[in-house]
């Protein structure tokens, strides 16, 4: 029946039906219609994949609140009409924050927050990005868990969330408290461990966007101050050194507050045989002013750049440089693998990965592999905070996160491309991911069909049947998958 109402649905769905209601309601200050209009400009040319510019919606929505959200969600289900939200746009993933002839809902206007001091509760709406709400709560002593990088936008938080700080406090979205969210349907509810706790269970990273849109959130924050931090670069070929360093400190760090990423970047220009086309970035992060030797197997191993030292949280959160998530963007995809560290696979997915970026030259632009490490710390944090969709097995074992960078499709054309992807496909897919361990929400492609290696997965498709019965969600934006 579903499939049937949003099939004739389809066959009238009249976006501009759903334009003219909105801007005949919410006004020209909170909807744009031009393409020449800036505010539509800047919405449509801010994802951080330049691929998804290329989609033109036929109006753009920007809600002030819940209100605005709910009635733009009736408007378009009663015209049929196709839609995205977005907030910063920084998932790579066609359809699941842009749309093509549809209404766009672009909620970075929604910038409120707040903070209690008798609770210790930070209250933020989804509009702000990670660098700016660290800055506010940085008044108060205090911070949330979030991303690593400046200017990406809240909704990483529904797909997860790592954080610097994920070790000693758990996943962004463990630290939810509350939830205000527009249903499918337009009514506003909230989402809670006693209100609608099955609605708050699929929201704590099982499918973003898919049971409906979070339009407030409320954390418990954490005391930050100053922090030791920086970048280890290297050049050449140190890979082997790099790596059971990687492997070394997934396995045995035992200090939560020492957080590291490795960011191995290789540049489509000829290696010669002497490495010149590799660069190593290690992110080493310490939530406090005195390491100890937590990084020592970093710091031992020949380097370029050696940039650690007492830095703010908004500092870190700008490492290496700011503008970060601004300066990258191109035609960006992302994959992910997910792997224990007490094997060869930490290994094996590095050579595939670096055999593939030597075998492809002239295909991309530039290619990265991060390892993220899940240590028992965090895993351990997760489950005392009620856990999350993923249900994350104790840890140690890690997330291996691909990105891989294209010519502009103008540029290559649409059949070079798709080999390109597949190729690259492939080889992420010949390192098999370990059993019983969860794919990352915010570093999987869609193909990859992350929620399925959720232990949740049959529990997070009864909520979405829930809180979706009708399909609208599902029929009329992208995003992940539940059938």
């Amino acid at each position: 029946m579903t499939s049937l109402v949003y099939g004739l649905l389809g066959a009238l769905e009249d976006p501009s039906a759903a334009c003219q209601n909105l801007t005949a309601s919410l006004g020209i200050e909170r909807t744009a219609t031009s393409k020449l209009d800036l505010r539509y400009i800047n919405s449509r040319n801010s994802y951080w994949n330049t691929k998804l510019d290329a989609y033109a919606p036929a109006c753009i929505v920007y809600p002030q609140d819940a209100q605005d959200v709910s009635f733009a969600l009736k408007v378009v289900r009663e015209t049929g009409s196709r839609f995205a939200i977005k907030a910063a746009g920084h998932n790579t993933n066609d359809f699941f924050s842009s749309v093509d002839d549809g209404v766009l809902i672009d909620l970075t206007r929604m910038t409120g927050k707040s903070f209690d001091e008798s609770t210790t509760l930070a209250t933020y709406e989804p509009g702000s990005s990670w660098g700016d709400l660290y800055e506010y709560y940085l008044q108060y002593d205090r911070t949330v868990v979030g991303g690593r990088v400046y200017d990406v936008g809240t909704g990483l938080a529904l797909g997860g969330g790592m954080s610097y700080l994920s070790s000693q406090y758990g996943m962004a979205c463990d630290g939810f408290r509350e939830l205000e969210v527009v249903l499918p349907s337009g009514d506003i509810v909230t989402a809670s461990s006693t209100v609608n706790p099955d609605l708050f269970f699929g929201l704590r990273g099982g499918g973003g966007n898919a049971y409906g849109v979070v339009t407030k959130y409320t954390v418990q924050s954490r005391p930050i101050g100053t922090l030791y931090a920086g970048n280890v670069l290297y050049i050449l070929d140190h890979h082997e050194a790099i790596l059971n360093a990687t492997r070394d400190f997934i396995l045995y760090n035992e200090d939560p507050k020492a957080a590291i990423l490795m960011n191995f970047n290789v540049l489509t220009t000829p290696d010669l045989d002497l490495g010149l086309d590799q660069a190593c970035l290690m992110f080493l992060v310490y939530d406090g002013e005195d390491p100890g030797d937590a990084f020592a197997n970093f710091t031992a191993i020949p380097h370029l750049l050696n940039t650690l030292g007492p830095k703010t949280y908004t500092q870190v959160a700008n490492l290496p440089i700011p503008k970060l998530a601004v300066l990258s963007r191109a035609d960006n995809v992302f994959r992910v693998g997910v792997h224990r560290a007490d094997d060869d696979s930490y290994r094996t997915a590095f050579d595939r990965f670096y055999r593939w970026a030597q075998d492809n030259k002239g295909d991309y632009t530039y290619v990265h592999m991060d390892y993220n490490p899940v240590p028992r710390s965090l895993t351990d944090a997760s489950g005392a905070q009620g856990g999350n969709a993923m249900e994350m097995p104790d840890g140690p074992w890690f997330w291996a996160e691909y990105t891989l960078t294209t010519p502009p499709l103008a540029l290559i054309g649409a059949k070079k491309y798709g080999e390109i992807q597949a190729s690259f496909r492939a080889m992420v897919e010949g390192t098999p991911d370990a059993p019983g361990l969860p794919l990352f929400l915010n570093e999987a492609h869609a193909d990859q069909d992350a929620l399925k290696t959720f232990a949740s997965y049959p529990r997070l498709q009864q909520i979405k049947r829930k809180y979706d019965p009708d399909g609208f969600f599902a029929a009329k934006t992208g995003g992940w998958s539940f059938s």
